[in-house]
């Protein structure tokens, strides 16, 4: 877990070749410097031989998360050559079906 403020719950080292991080953000605009601090990380942690990483973003206020998680999909799609979907939001009046 990386959560802004208490970065002491975060282990920092790779002991398997897969990772889940839940990430909490702070609605604030460390959250950007915080998420830029992972992508390096994971490239470091790739050259280790890391295979696979679930990253989960979470903010209080979910339309954040949407946003947060946007940005980090364009830097690794861009660091890594990978071509993962960005998540866009929606407008507010639109109503989403399941059908």
């Amino acid at each position: 877990t990386d959560t802004a403020g208490r970065r002491d719950l975060l282990h920092m080292c790779l002991t398997t070749p897969k990772t889940f991080i839940r990430f909490v953000g702070a609605n604030h605009t460390s959250d950007y410097t915080r998420i830029d601090q992972w992508v390096e990380r994971l490239q470091l942690w790739k050259h280790a031989g890391i295979n696979e990483v679930n990253f989960f973003i979470h903010q209080n206020i979910e339309i954040e998360s949407v946003k947060l998680a946007a940005y980090f999909i364009k830097n690794i799609n861009q660091k890594f050559q990978l071509n993962h979907k960005v998540p866009t939001t929606l407008d507010n009046t639109q109503q989403m079906t399941l059908f």
